[in-house]
């Protein structure tokens, strides 16, 4: 089942029922959603009145809080060419992506993360640019490290130790003699 808001009108019928007296369940099966959706949109949104001594729920303010929800809402964000303009001029002034978020912070400019400008980087890396040689160090290789063999701290041609010639067993030779170090 796919989550959805409650509408603006949902909100006013909540209202409306909420006046009327129904429970909170009730009013779900009324709206036709679940009693912890309708239970969460009157505790978020009501106000204690001094005059009724309960908490009403306000749909009008409730509506408002949304819109602004919606309008900070980063998420699907999609950043166009002239968004990364600035950002292009400071990262070729050496600037790092990290320092560029700062400023604009600092400033009041809309932000973006630092992850985001390092991703326009390697895209734009991708496309032929040359971005990525102003960035301060040198880029790390960058892979997919699922379904591979973990070869970290592995000495390459490394032979078993029961492959060793018997001249060592001798140990007659310097170097045939093991020591613990620890």
């Amino acid at each position: 089942m796919k989550y959805t808001h409650l509408t603006e009108n949902e909100r006013y019928m909540l209202s409306a029922l909420r006046k009327q007296g129904l429970t909170v369940a009730s009013i779900a099966k009324a709206l036709g959603r679940h009693r912890s959706t309708v239970y969460r949109e009157v505790e978020r949104n009501s106000r204690w009145c001094n005059y009724d001594q309960l908490y009403s729920y306000q749909p009008a303010r409730a509506q408002q809080k949304v819109r602004v929800r919606t309008k900070k809402a980063r998420r699907n964000k999609r950043y166009d060419h002239m968004d990364f303009l600035l950002v292009d001029a400071l990262l070729k002034l050496h600037w790092s992506p990290e320092q560029i978020v700062g400023y604009f912070r600092y400033k009041g400019y809309p932000v973006m993360s630092h992850e985001t400008i390092y991703q326009h980087v390697w895209a734009d890396k991708n496309e032929g640019g040359n971005l990525w040689q102003y960035l301060r160090q040198s880029p790390k290789i960058r892979r997919k490290r699922y379904r591979s063999k973990d070869s970290r701290g592995r000495v390459a041609a490394k032979r078993h130790i029961s492959e060793r010639p018997t001249l060592v067993n001798e140990r007659e030779e310097f170097g045939h003699w093991e020591i613990d170090t620890v």
